[in-house]
């Protein structure tokens, strides 16, 4: 393999250097810059009509992220942020990607460019085939496409198909797309959470019996301290921003634990307040702990240690509800203060001036992102949230409570839907009792052991629903070999991307209606349901008219599903998703009376135990606290830890425009952010040209030609744009238990750019 990646030449993109410019940096998110970056993209492209009903009863919810609308009563004008318009912008683009377009470009050709320059294509209109040995994608008509992939489908054993789902399809589509690979007989149903928050899922669900969060809305403006963690609300999920406001204004404080300053934790330029455009705007982070990568574990195990030892602790809570108590204690109590010191980076008094905030409050939140869930120990991590909060009584209680804050909009409903290769036995019970069927109960593919499987030729088909699967995971180079193996590749997709250029045999790229659009099946315009962060199900319906022809998600599914199987129930979901919705009513727990309630303005919550501080879910019938491994990751002289994140027009791996501008970066996304420190120590300067190298077990790997930008992140640390540093990240470098990619604390040295 290491010859191999040697001898290949790398992918253009990853060998392109960009020349950002580097200005001042933001103290502040949103404001009028942000509004007249939103009205920008939202004119250019034709969005305005959308987002005036995004995320409002009966209009549009945002495709963006999934932070939870407020209750229809208390909204504002607008609803959307900045990065919602882009994300609606990107989708009612006039631009046309069309097989004219295709015959003039070669995959070849195609390949030497960008995924950010792929997007600007627009949105594509045919479905289109690349066969084996030709150089360029052609027409096909959907029944065609069809045909072939159904033909596929009664050729191989059931395990040799991967079905990967994007986070934004909606919870119908997602219903009959895990039903369709379970009626064929795998749970190979990889999705973007295994990239994400699968340590969420992970931790929460074996302590508190949920693998979601537990707060509402009200819970956050209420909270008196909410903590964030490895997090950047301000380009994320900008609309929370909001609620911490409003939280701020009702006499809450916040803390922020992150290796960056981001601007949005910092001051929120509230854009439909007069204090947000021609004033000051709203201070948020009381206390802004710059944290070393990886440090958070120990973090909040001196913070636990502390309250114990102030016996800060609600001992009624801990008796009624918990288990597992006396031995986390005593654990924690030989928390070793030198491996506090190396872990964190911080001094001491940072735990004390929290501990005195947790004693002062009346309810405490801690949310967190992916800054927490991409490390090897993010589990562990993550369990030890989880033991401050059960510890002081901070869950099942007013503004209190884990919120584990999802990107994707509907990646949560995605999983309530039964997109996971980890199924329970009682969803199979029911499906098969359902639609009449066995479904199969041996454990599929996650994304990891998907790239694994591929590179090992076990892997003849793979149906994308939706997103950019070879540019969102890691170790690119071997990505891009595994899937290169694959003899059908599918991908259910709005616009081009970079994955759709990669393929072994035959490619298939089926062009869906997106949210924004108008959905009509049979004459009746269909609405669908997507789920919040925070367990909210409400409906979206579209309102654009899309390109004649194009087939929404649903429609997809069954079509190809009633040719492989023939059941007639694929089209009659296909046609009426009102029968979808009775189908997940009668086998997803929660969703009884589903059509009345999603009528209701705001839809309904779904069922939360935690909430009410019931954990029958958990094996010990309790909230169980545990006692956490700590291992300092060490870091060898002449080396620091690179974390990959977002830049602000940006969202996942779809790339809106070139600019940064919180961080003051401009036209260029090849830049690393090192601490001045740093620099010094390593003879670097602002501005050199340097290739960044991450060392491991099986061989080096290299992204190179990025621009060193002096940046007060914690000391110790950098930063840098995923997907470009993905190539960094080995495929079996995976967090423990979640086997989620480690993008957040990868261990680099940097070389001068050849």
């Amino acid at each position: 393999m290491n010859d191999k990646r040697a001898a290949r030449e790398l992918n253009p993109e990853a060998n392109a250097y960009d020349h950002p410019e580097v200005a001042d940096r933001k103290r502040a998110a949103a404001g009028i810059g942000g509004v007249l970056h939103a009205m920008d993209f939202a004119i250019r492209q034709n969005a305005l009509l959308p987002l005036w009903v995004t995320n409002k009863p009966g209009g549009v919810d945002c495709p963006g992220c999934a932070w939870p609308d407020p209750a229809p009563g208390e909204q504002k004008i607008v609803e959307f942020c900045e990065n919602g318009a882009k994300a609606v912008a990107e989708e009612t683009t006039g631009e046309r990607c069309t097989p004219e377009f295709f015959a003039e470009h070669s995959i070849e050709d195609m390949r030497a460019e960008t995924d950010y320059w792929l997007g600007r294509q627009g949105r594509l209109t045919t479905p289109m085939i690349l066969r084996p040995g030709e150089s360029h994608y052609s027409p096909i008509t959907y029944g065609e496409a069809f045909d072939i992939i159904a033909e596929k489908m009664g050729e191989i054993e059931p395990d040799e198909a991967v079905f990967y789902t994007s986070g934004r399809t909606s919870n119908e589509a997602a219903y009959m797309y895990q039903l369709m690979a379970r009626r064929l007989g795998t749970n190979n149903l990889p999705d973007c959470s295994n990239m994400c928050h699968e340590s969420s899922g992970a931790a929460l669900g074996s302590t508190i019996g949920i693998g979601k969060g537990t707060v509402t809305l009200d819970d956050i403006h209420n909270a008196g301290l909410i903590i964030t963690v490895g997090q950047n609300p301000g380009t994320n999920h900008p609309r929370m921003l909001a609620a911490l406001e409003q939280q701020k204004r009702n006499g809450g404080k916040i803390v922020a634990i992150n290796p960056l300053p981001e601007a949005g934790l910092l001051n929120f330029r509230n854009p439909q307040a007069v204090r947000g455009v021609v004033g000051e705007g709203t201070a948020l982070a009381d206390e802004y702990m710059r944290i070393r990568l990886n440090g958070d574990l120990a973090f909040f195990q001196a913070l636990n240690r502390e309250l114990i030892r102030r016996d800060a602790l609600d001992h009624e809570f801990l008796d009624e509800y918990c288990t597992g108590v006396e031995e986390t204690i005593e654990h924690l109590k030989n928390l070793n203060d030198d491996d506090y010191a190396a872990a964190t980076g911080l001094r001491p008094e940072a735990v004390t001036r929290l501990a005195d905030m947790v004693e002062e409050a009346d309810g405490v939140i801690v949310c967190w992102a992916m800054g927490t869930t991409q490390h090897k120990n993010s589990v562990p991590t993550l369990k030890e949230i989880v033991n401050f909060l059960l510890l002081t009584g901070n869950m099942g209680k007013p503004g209190a409570g884990a919120c584990p804050v999802r990107g994707h909009s509907n990646v949560q409903g995605d999983r309530t839907m039964g997109i996971w290769e980890r199924p329970p036995e009682p969803l199979l019970a029911r499906l098969d009792k359902e639609f009449g069927f066995t479904s199969p109960r041996k454990h599929g593919y996650d994304v990891v052991n998907t790239i694994r499987a591929a590179r090992d030729g076990k892997v003849k088909l793979f149906m994308a629903m939706g997103g950019n699967f070879v540019r969102a995971t890691p170790d690119t180079l071997v990505t891009e070999e595994a899937m290169s193996n694959v003899e059908l590749t599918v991908h259910v997709s709005t616009k081009l991307n970079g994955s759709h250029l990669i393929n072994g045999g035959t490619s298939i790229i089926l062009p869906a209606l997106a949210r924004t659009d108008q959905d009509m099946q049979n004459g009746v315009i269909q609405s669908v349901t997507v789920e919040d962060s925070m367990g909210m199900v409400h409906t979206s319906t579209g309102r654009r008219t899309a390109n004649p022809g194009l087939m929404s998600e649903p429609r997809i599914v069954g079509e190809i599903a009633h040719r492989a199987f023939g059941d007639p129930f694929w089209l009659e979901m296909a046609g009426d998703y009102t029968v979808i919705r009775r189908h997940i009513e009668n086998t997803i727990p929660g969703f009884a009376d589903y059509e009345t309630r999603i009528q209701r303005p705001g839809g309904f919550a779904l069922p939360n135990g935690p909430r009410e501080r019931n954990f029958s879910n958990v094996p010990a019938g309790k909230a169980t606290l545990t006692p956490n491994t700590l291992e300092v990751l060490r870091v060898p002289e002449g080396h620091l830890i690179l974390q990959t994140l977002r830049s602000h027009d940006q969202y996942n791996t779809t790339i809106y425009g070139l600019d940064d501008r919180y961080r003051g970066i401009y036209d260029g996304r090849r830049v690393v952010f090192v601490n001045p420190d740093d620099c010094r120590d390593l003879g670097l300067n602002d501005g050199d040209l340097v290739d960044i190298v991450s060392v491991w077990e099986d061989g080096e790997r290299r992204a190179p030609t990025f621009r060193v930008v002096e940046y007060d992140t914690a000391k110790g640390c950098a930063a840098a744009y995923f997907p470009e540093t993905n190539v960094l990240i080995p495929l079996d470098s995976t967090a423990e238990t979640s086997n989620t990619p480690t993008s957040k604390s990868i261990i680099v040295r940097f070389e001068p750019a050849a």
